[in-house]
């Protein structure tokens, strides 16, 4: 369809502009900056209505023929959804541990584009998240149990991969030099870039950032779906449209301008720190894919704790808790640690005050030997530092009960972060970058080690640093 500037004033000119692919009402969506049909799922340029992609909606029909072969479990108790063939029976359900499952036939259409068929067994994947888990030092050994971990579930959990043409503008600045003064760039970029199959999990059930944690798949093992690959399996049905992760995609892939810069600058310079990016994607595409994930929810101590396995690569991650007494060692060191601070900070307010009056005695009775003194500098240093540390207490005692609190309330192990941007760039596709860097100045390097290493810090100024840092 082509379209004129008639037919761009008649659609502006109506309550809401129209979609020009199915007539429907679009709307601007602030998050990626073009306007969104929720009908068609087409996305527009505001300014001219041009087509920038689509992102649609899947699986709303009614189920068809073709799927009479397939069965839908709804857990009565969180509402989660999963489809799987007529032989395969569901007993509990793996988000919330409920037994209480509605079989029923498949109501909606169950389609997806593309599939990646489950290559780790259960016993694999138990073991793979054991070895992953005791790399994390104080787990305890009964959330590692059989009885909990042959809950684990294999779930074909749905993706929307979506491409898009990316557009950044990135500021910074580069270093060059290894010695104790080095050259400084400003870099000043602007790329242009293709990503391909970002993945992005359409289950709300499940965590994003553990989907990230367990990332990449392997693509050379996409299929086309074929419902022969769903016996003794479950798939999940999206609860999240592509749509619906505007927002979630938008941030994402606005990340990688500032790794792409890293990436690309690491031959150039030996140290990057990017200050400023801006960006923008257009010309998206989705596929609807479902990915292997091995996945459990489980309860300890009151928390929900979410553990999962790459049912492809055997790659795990989760959120682990750790044992009482180390959580409790940790919050006594957390103490410690402010308590040391505090007496140093102390210290040296109590050395500036003991200063000018120690100075003062001596300009008084300068006839008194440093013989006769005595102990005196000695005693009026603890005396100021006594009286520091006093004064402070009603700042620094509630400020340590706050921090004991804290890091006794609970502690887990943090979920891997995801694959970097170069994991989803198409090389294939054409790559631009415009180099505008220009050359800074020379500076020194601020580098605490490098000082140390080569007398240029004394010890005390590097045991300080380290100390009140945070």
């Amino acid at each position: 369809m082509s379209w004129n500037d008639d037919d761009i004033d008649n659609f502006f000119a109506t309550d809401s502009a129209k979609c020009p692919n199915c007539a429907a009402n679009i709307f601007f969506n602030e998050k990626i900056g073009k306007l969104v049909c929720g009908s068609c799922g087409g996305l527009y340029e505001p300014e001219s209505l041009r087509p920038s992609g689509r992102i649609e909606n899947r699986d709303t029909d009614d189920a068809g023929e073709e799927e009479n072969n397939k069965q839908e479990f709804v857990c009565d108790s969180c509402g989660a959804a999963v489809v799987t063939d007529y032989n395969t029976a569901a007993t509990f359900c793996a988000f919330c541990g409920s037994p209480t499952l509605i079989k029923r036939r498949l109501s909606k259409s169950f389609r997806p584009d593309l599939i990646i068929p489950f290559k780790v067994s259960k016993e694999e994947a138990i073991a793979n998240f054991r070895e992953w888990a005791k790399t994390n030092r104080g787990v305890p050994k009964t959330f590692l149990s059989d009885a909990t971990l042959t809950k684990i579930t294999g779930y074909y959990t749905p993706f929307w991969l979506i491409d898009a043409d990316c557009n950044a503008v990135v500021g910074g600045s580069g270093k060059v030099g290894e010695g104790e003064t080095v050259a400084v760039f400003f870099i000043d970029r602007k790329i242009r870039f293709h990503v391909k199959r970002v993945p992005f999990d359409g289950c709300r059930k499940i965590p994003n950032t553990l989907m990230e944690a367990i990332e990449p798949f392997d693509y050379a093992d996409l299929k086309p779906y074929n419902d022969m690959y769903l016996p003794g399996f479950y798939a999940q049905r999206y609860d999240q449209s592509a749509l619906d992760m505007l927002d979630i995609i938008k941030i994402r892939i606005d990340s990688y301008a500032a790794g792409i810069v890293k990436h690309f600058t690491a031959g150039e310079y030996d140290d990057v720190s990017v200050g400023s990016t801006g960006s923008f994607a257009e010309n998206f595409s989705q596929l609807y894919a479902l990915m292997p994930v091995w996945f459990l929810n489980v309860k300890y101590d009151g928390i929900i704790y979410s553990i999962a396995v790459n049912g492809q690569t055997g790659e795990a991650s989760g959120n682990l808790p750790v044992k009482k007494s180390r959580v409790r060692k940790h919050a006594v060191l957390e103490v410690a640690k402010w308590t040391l601070k505090y007496l140093g900070v102390t210290a040296v307010l109590g050395a500036l005050m003991t200063i000018p009056m120690y100075a003062g005695f001596i300009s008084r009775y300068d006839r008194i030997t440093k013989e006769s003194l005595g102990m005196l500098p000695l005693w009026a240093f603890l005396a100021m530092w006594l009286l520091a540390f006093l004064a402070g207490l009603s700042v620094i005692v509630p400020f340590l009960v706050k921090k004991f609190r804290f890091r006794s309330f609970g502690e887990s192990v943090t979920i891997d972060r995801a694959p970097a941007v170069e994991q989803y760039i198409d090389y294939r596709s054409k790559f631009e970058m415009e180099k505008n860097d220009t050359f800074s100045c020379m500076a020194k390097r601020a580098d605490d080690e490098y000082e140390v290493k080569n007398g240029k810090m004394s010890l005390l100024i590097f045991v300080l640093k380290w100390i009140f840092k945070d």
